[in-house]
């Protein structure tokens, strides 16, 4: 039995998705499974709908299995992202395959290798030290070596190859080159294939009878649904929160915050007095130096108390958000093994881990951004999708 690993966010569930899972199918995978980001993302955002929602429509569009990638490497850089995901994906399959905006598996390795490099970490490491932005001097001296321009999508699939490699694991990994719309497109110029961010674009100024072309048509009524019953984030919600927390702080108390030194936090705090919006704030705390994903990052982390030793930690235990019946029998099989811990009830969870209780924060602060009324612990009260 064949076995696909996919690591998603699925902010929301598209084409570009459903295209994946499709051609995994296609090279063979007998089952799918998803390791997909829990109520929050990868840019330090928190997701469009929630991790249940997201969770179902992935089922509905081929997956047979979702765990949670919890937080807060869910809202980590990519290295720590990857790696967590990885961790757990390795217990379940023999393949992972990614989307890539240069669709070649090899020069993704050769990518890899080079940035493990001795050399490269001394230099890469030097240019930090000199002020330079982390994205922008890693994706310099990998362009420079390789002679390749390299994407955010390429980057991903580099620190899944080395977190594989990382843990001596015999997971093949393969590569499919992403369709339409780059990433980071706010507009929609390709129909079949838009990005994420320019659907969530849609949602976000109300225009929701729009958004059932550019999903997958399995998905249409789970995200209905979810809008209906106002489980959709308010972006006004959230202007609220941030500002009220930021301005009820100053910068030193967040010195072991992760990502939070080198004056960010007291920049964070200050702005906070200032703007209006959340918007607005990050307009106001931007530079060269921080870039809005390690600015997001950082606020959530702020927020929840995440120090750099969580980051650098791996998961023990996660949650099973949605599987089907072939889902479930290879979570059966899995749990035979010494692997991570898969429950299937939040309330099971060892709350004493900081995983744990850094996960039932974040997850408290974002029932507050739902247009439906919730207590603070509506999530640690459900359960799996199971179909």
């Amino acid at each position: 039995m064949s076995i696909y690993g996919i690591v998603c966010e699925t902010n929301p569930i598209h084409n570009g998705h459903k295209h994946l899972m499709d051609t995994a199918k296609e090279q063979g995978a007998d089952a799918i499974v998803c390791i997909m980001s829990g109520n929050t993302v990868q840019r330090g955002e928190f997701a469009i709908a929630d991790k249940y929602t997201r969770a179902e429509a992935l089922l509905r569009c081929g997956a047979d299995l979702v765990l949670e990638l919890p937080f807060p490497w869910s809202a980590s850089s990519a290295e720590y992202f990857a790696r967590a995901a990885i961790y757990i994906l390795q217990d379940f399959c023999d393949t992972v395959i990614f989307g890539s905006e240069c669709g070649s598996a090899e020069l993704l390795e050769k990518a890899a290798l080079c940035a493990v490099s001795p050399e490269f970490k001394n230099e890469y490491g030097n240019m930090l030290a000199d002020g330079e932005p982390a994205a922008a001097a890693y994706f310099g001296m990998l362009e420079n070596t390789l002679g390749v321009k390299l994407s955010s999508n390429d980057l991903l699939g580099v620190e899944y190859i080395k977190a594989i490699k990382h843990f001596n694991s015999d997971l093949d990994f393969k590569t499919v080159k992403r369709l339409g719309d780059n990433y980071t497109s706010a507009e929609i110029t390709d129909l079949s294939y838009p990005s994420a961010m320019s659907i969530r674009g849609l949602w976000q100024k109300g225009e929701v009878d729009n958004i059932d072309a550019y999903i997958p048509s399995a998905a249409v009524g789970i995200y209905r649904e979810a809008i209906k019953n106002g489980n959709i984030t308010d972006r006004a919600s959230l202007d609220m929160v941030l500002l009220t927390f930021f301005r009820s702080h100053i910068g030193s108390d967040f010195n072991n915050i992760a990502g939070a030194s080198g004056g960010l936090a007291n920049r964070i705090c200050e702005m906070s007095h200032k703007a209006k919006t959340a918007d607005e704030l990050m307009s106001l705390v931007k530079t060269k130096r921080y870039t809005d994903s390690s600015i997001k990052r950082t606020m959530l982390y702020c927020m929840a108390g995440v120090e750099r030793s969580h980051i650098e930690a791996l998961p023990s235990e996660t949650l099973l958000l949605s599987a089907d019946k072939k889902g479930r029998e290879l979570l059966a099989s899995v749990r035979k093994h010494d692997g991570i811990k898969i429950y299937t009830k939040p309330s099971d969870l060892n709350a004493d881990l900081p995983q744990n209780y850094l996960s039932r924060r974040i997850d408290s602060l974002y029932t507050l951004l739902h247009r439906a009324v919730m207590t603070s612990d509506s999530y640690i009260k459900k359960g799996p999708i199971i179909i």
